[in-house]
Parts: C-alpha cells; structure tokens; sequence
C-alpha cells in the first residue's frame, strides 16, 4: 500500500550538514549496496511516500503501517519494519531496527521519530557511515532540525568497521546550520581505545569552509638546531584572505615565529611571509635578530596590463643554510628580487622591470637593472606578402657599487626581416638582422680596460630549414612509427671587439642539442659570438600504436666554416664561444617500466667531454620506484663537477614503505647528502620517520676551496597524520623522494 503526504523536510537534513570532503581510500573499505530505488529518486520532489506491506487507518487519524516499510523525501530513503503517523501530533515514528539512505550518507538506528511541525527528527542508538568517503561513527541520540543537528554521547573515525586505531569521543557535537563546522564538548582523543588527549571544547570544519584554529604540528630534530617543533595557527579573516601564525622552538636556538598572509581579489593575488628570531642563542649576545621576509604578488588590471612583484630578503647571509625556510631552498646561494610592470598589445608589447639579486656568501655582487625597458613586435608586420618585419628595442639602466663598472646605461635596438615557409613536412626560415648597441659606462674604468662610450653595430644572417619524415616500423615484434626530422642552420655575425664592454647580465650558455641551433651562445646581449658556422642535427623518434613515445635519439654538431678569432677577454675568461661542440639526446623506454636517458656534450678541438648526464629509471607503481643517475660537468665555476646519486622507494610489507636515496661526490671522495625513511600508512592514519644527512655550505668560504665547502649536519623528523580528520591525503612517497638537495625527477624528455 502506499502513502504520501506533503511538506515534510526532516529526513534529508542531517547528511547534508554531516558531508565527508575526503575520497575514497581503495581496498580499505567495501562498498555499501545502496537500494536500487534510490537511483531513481527525484531532490525536487517535496512529497513524503510511504509504502508498505500493510497499512492499518484508524479514525482518520492515525496510519499504521506494517512489513517493508518505505518511507521516501526527495533523494532520501528510510526502511523499517513498522512506522506510525499520527496526524494529531504531525509526527512519523519508525522503530524495530531502521535503516536510512541518502546519496552520501547510510544510517542504522533503533528508532526514528519526526516531528512534522516542527521539521526536528530524533534518531536513537544511531550508526551512521558515509558511501563515498571515508568515515563512520555513532551516536545514542541524534536530533535534526532545519538549524542544527545534536549528537549526543557520539563516536567519529575514519578506520574501517572492526578497525579502533583511533577515534573521537564526545559528550555532545553540535553542528549549526550554514556555518559550516562543529563544536564538540568534552571531547577525548583515543588510540585502541586508550585516551590519549582530551580536549574540553573542540570545533572542526564539515565543508570546504576555512576556520580559525591549530593545525598540525611538525617535530624534527637535527645537529644545528636540536628539537625543532612547529604548532602552526591558522586564522580565517574574510572569504578571501587569511593568516597563518606559527611558533617554532628551536631547543639550540631558541624561539621563532613565522607568520604567512594570503590574499586573492579579482584583480590581484599573492602571499606574504615574514620569520622573525630575536634572539639566536648559538650566536654572540651582539649578533642581533634574525629574520626572513618574503613578497609574491601578481595583478591582472586589464587583458593588456599586468604587474609582478617577488621580493625576498633575510637579514645574514647564513640564514637559509642555518634556520631553513618554507620559501626557499636551504642550498640557494642568491634572492632573487623583481617588480614587473606589462602591457600585451595588439601590434606592441611592452615591460618595465626592476630587478636584482641578493648573492649570499663570499661572492661578487650582481648587477641590479634599475630599471630594464623592453618593446618588441606582438606580431610580425606585413612588408610584402610573404616578407615580414619583426623588431625589438630595450633600454637598461645597471648599477653595482662594489664592482669597478660602478654603473651603466645600455641601449639595444635589433629590426628583423623574416622570409618564412611552413608546412607540417618542411619548414624554411630566412633572416636578416641589424643588432646596434650603445654603451655608456661609469666607474674605475682604466682599471678593468674599459671605454666609456662604446658603439656596437653587428648584422646578422641565418637561414634555417627543418625536414619532417615519418614512415611504419616493426618495433621488436609491436607496429611503431618511426619519424625523422634533420634541421640544418647557417648563421653568420661578424667579428667585433667586446672587452671593452663590462659584463652586466650576459653570462656563457650550456651547448645542449637544442642550445646549438641558438642565434647566441651567450645569456645577454653583452656578448655576441661570432659567427660563420653551419649547425646539422637530426631528431628521430619511435612511437607505438597509441602515440606512446618509446623512444629519442638527436645529435647535433656545430662546424665553423671560418675559425672564430681567438682574443682575450678578462671578463669572460673560460666564457668563450668557440668550442665546436657535439651534443647528444636519447630516451629509450626500453621495457615496460624502464627507462633510460642521457645526454651528453664534447668538445671536438679540445678532445673532451663537457657536460653529460645519465639516468636509469624502474617505475613499477607509485610506490615502487628506482633511479640511478650520474652528472658530469668539466667546469663549473672553475670546478669539475662528478655526482652519482641512487634514490627508490619500496614496499616492505602490507602498509609499510622504505623510502632512501645517496648522493656522492666522485670528485671530492665524500657523501653529499643521504636520506632514509620508513613509514606506515593505514587506511585512517599513518606515521613516517625520516632520516637525513646533508651537507651544511659555508657560505664564508671561497668556491675554489670545493674540499672545504660545507660541513655535514644530521636530522630526524617525525610526521603523525589522521587522514580524514585535520590532512586530506595522508602521505605519498613522491614527496619523500623531493626533499633534500637532489630529488627525483622523472625522465623529463618523454612526451607521453
């Protein structure tokens, strides 16, 4: 028989306040088997339907309603095996053993009664667990209405059925409508049922609203700091701004507090963080606070202009290597400083930009560019069909007080006549250049051989072409495609004079198998090498049957048809362009989870390697990972430079995972830095432990003295997570694998 009654709201209530936000963790936890009549359930649909086996009416009162009772609201569903309405009291009353659906949520309680007046619903000796996510818990009493829901004597965890690792005890939780969290009174933290923490007033988040409160807090340990204890305390100022606090004690020393401000309007974004110390406590009584700040911001004012400012400053140079920092590495040697002003036109693009660097440690200061003025072309200009016009002009005002060129202005304007054919088979590019320069320079100029006013005037020619062949291949038994592309490039610049021009952003650029087709090998516009050289090099590709990349190989040389003049340069001393260079690429996903890549650059006149690297690579899952690699460069900074490092991650046993990686210096005989892991990690929570031993730079030392550069500083941290109940995700291994100096990279050149 069936039933239904109009404007009734109650029973589709409490699961909307009571929303889990976490996804589903697999193999934890076995799908519940909603009624196949839910699926077919309308939200808009404000009738109440119930249906039963029988159905008593007495007086036109009260309806009784016996076997397989049906009580339907919207997309909501309640089972009992006897219910009653009374129409007198307006009010539903279920007992027996009840079972309630929705979308999201599934309830099993001894009674239900509703009072249809009011829109309040009580449900007794309530279990309730979310379908989609994870979580569970119980309640003896739980009361709806359309302002609040009340549990009381409740119950919350995210483990699975039969799994009491840990759990949340509450005399009451309240959950107010619309406000989007909960406050529990008296509320016990338990692990295996033993209390571990009580807390007399608690509040947590039930949506995706932020609320002001402690988060978790982070404990490590290391040589240079001791005990290192972060309790962050997050602050929820507006829907669009807010403010994290955090104290972190340092038993060595001493007591710091960070703070982080993140805003976001339509217009403008960014964050702001300061770190502040007071004191030092392994440092002199005179050595004064010591502190970070840092500003990211970015402004979109219109579809043309945008601004960008990043700004960082610490107050020693041997704070990152010492403290540490969310917001920068602890290996950097500079800060990087910058405020962007850009307009995106239709024919004109144009930026104005302010821009230094901080270097830290024993080095020469860097040039500040206050400020750099740049306007290019936002579109090649028609001269006559198909013959184009591309140009770009800067100007660039330097200034560095400490080095002998104390000041410089700059002045660089480069017209470009481009002949362009491209089709998907061939392209073909032909350009003609004019690069003038001019140069007014200040300072001790007779000590570093430098002119005041200086006049560069240099043309340019390249022709460059680029072939795309493809063909069907038989790779080891499977269809492939195999593609080939040569390109070939002539570039011609004439010989000037430069050392008597300072060097103020322009420094040699690495010859790589794409660097060699560059129209100069150097950063900047200080230096332009000569020219009158002709590029080859040739790409070939293999792809299997659903456009997976397997494998790449590309080789290239430069041949100089004309020998570069040698001259001196004290500025550039090993910076120069002369080298003809061979540079090699190859990527080969050689067997299901392997990889291999490398690549490598030789110098032909000097008969010797410059650069090279190598990776081998085992994926077998996300939590089965192996990587070998080896980097090699003949000079950086005047130093030969020869790393081997073995990183991987794998699974010990049901729940546990080894995470560990070894770096080394071949050059110098010693370790550069190691780390070591264990963690465990259940369906509700996990618990990692990490070991960690680096190399600590000393940034007072001079680079040439490699073998005294740094000393090793040993850590221990500690990370406790409840998934579900103040961290989302829990723990991943690819986070593992990243911190350190060196952290996993994966082959970067497929494409797949």
């Amino acid at each position: 028989m069936k039933v239904w009654f109009t404007g009734i709201a109650v029973t589709g209530l409490f699961c909307s306040q009571l929303q889990a936000n976490e996804p589903v963790i697999p193999m934890c936890y076995q799908p519940l088997t909603q009624p196949a009549i839910l699926g077919k359930l309308d939200a808009d649909d404000n009738a109440v339907r119930i249906n039963s086996d029988d159905a008593d009416l007495r007086g036109n009162q009260t309806a009784f309603f016996n076997g397989n009772v049906e009580i339907i609201h919207r997309d909501t569903l309640l089972t009992a095996p006897s219910a009653r309405f009374s129409r007198n009291e307006q009010r539903i009353f279920a007992d027996g053993g009840i079972e309630y659906f929705d979308s999201s949520l599934k309830v099993s309680a001894s009674s239900f009664i509703a009072d249809t007046a009011v829109n309040k619903a009580v449900i007794s000796d309530a279990h309730y667990q979310f379908l989609a996510q994870a979580g569970r818990g119980y309640a003896e009493r739980l009361q709806a209405s359309p302002e609040q829901i009340r549990l009381d004597q409740a119950l919350f965890t995210t483990c699975p059925m039969q799994d009491d690792s840990w759990s949340l005890h509450a005399s009451d939780i309240k959950i107010n409508e619309g406000e989007g969290w909960g406050a529990a009174s008296n509320a016990v933290f338990k692990v295996k049922d033993i209390p571990v923490l009580y807390l007399p007033y608690l509040t947590f988040p039930v949506n995706e609203q932020r609320k002001t409160g402690l988060l978790l807090p982070k404990i490590g340990s290391s040589q240079l700091l001791g005990l290192d204890v972060e309790l962050p305390y997050y602050i929820n100022l507006a829907e669009n701004y807010d403010l994290t606090l955090t104290p972190r004690y340092m038993s060595k020393r001493g007591t710091q507090l960070k703070s982080e401000f993140r805003y976001l309007t339509t217009t403008h974004q960014g964050i702001m963080q300061l770190e502040y110390l007071n004191a030092d406590n392994d440092k002199p009584e005179d050595f004064g606070s010591r502190y970070l700040s840092h500003l990211s911001h970015r402004s979109d004012f219109t579809a043309n202009w945008r601004g960008y400012i990043d700004f960082t400053d610490i107050s020693d140079d041997a704070y990152l290597t010492e403290l540490g920092s969310d917001y920068t590495n602890q290996s950097d040697t500079q800060l990087y400083r910058e405020a962007t002003l850009a307009y995106y036109g239709d024919n004109i693009d144009s930026t104005i930009r302010l821009q230094g660097f901080e270097i830290l440690g024993n080095f020469s200061d860097a040039y500040k560019t206050l400020p750099e003025i740049q306007l290019s072309s936002a579109k090649p200009l028609p001269v006559f069909r198909p013959l184009e016009l591309v140009w770009q002009a800067s100007y660039a005002h330097f200034k560095n007080d400490t080095a002998l060129i104390s000041s410089a202005n700059r002045l660089h304007l480069e017209p470009t006549l481009r002949l362009p054919f491209i089709t998907p088979a061939l392209e073909f590019t032909a350009e003609a250049s004019m690069l003038y320069t001019y140069y007014q320079q200040d300072g001790n100029l007779q000590s570093a051989d430098i002119d005041t006013s200086v006049q560069r005037t240099l043309p340019k020619l390249r022709l460059y072409s680029r072939l795309n062949m493809e063909r069907e291949y038989d790779w080891f038994g499977e269809p492939a495609l195999q593609t080939f592309e040569p390109q070939i490039q002539y570039l011609y610049i004439p010989y000037r004079q430069q050392n008597n021009i300072g060097l103020y952003d322009t420094t040699r650029l690495q010859d790589d198998y794409y660097g060699l087709f560059r129209q100069n090998r150097f950063s900047g516009i200080d230096r332009i090498n000569e020219a009158n050289q002709l590029t080859v090099g040739w790409t070939t590709r293999f792809y299997d049957n659903v456009d997976n990349e397997l494998f790449r190989f590309s080789l290239g040389q430069i041949f100089f048809l004309e020998d570069p003049v040698e001259s001196s340069d004290n500025l550039t001393e090993e910076q120069t362009a002369t080298d003809s260079v061979l540079a090699s690429e190859m990527i080969w996903h050689w067997y299901r989870k392997w990889y291999f890549s490398a690549a490598a650059q030789y110098d032909i006149d000097g008969e010797q390697i410059i650069k090279s690297n190598a990776s081998l690579d085992y994926r077998g899952s996300d939590n089965t990972l192996l990587q070998l690699n080896h980097r090699y460069s003949r000079a950086v900074s005047g130093l030969e430079i020869q790393q081997l490092g073995v990183l991987g991650t794998v699974p010990l046993a049901k729940n546990w995972q080894l995470v560990a990686s070894y770096y080394r210096d071949v050059t110098n005989h010693r370790m550069i830095d190691a780390n070591f892991g264990v963690q465990y990690e259940s369906c509700c929570w996990a618990v990692r432990l990490v070991a960690r031993r680096y190399i600590v730079a000393n940034l007072d030392t001079n680079i040439d003295n490699a073998l005294q550069f740094g000393e090793l500083d040993s850590g221990l941290s500690l990370q406790f997570v409840l998934k579900g109940f103040g961290d989302k995700a829990g723990f991943g291994v690819s986070d593992m694998l990243s911190n350190g100096i060196f952290g996993y990279r994966r082959p970067y050149l497929l494409t797949n």
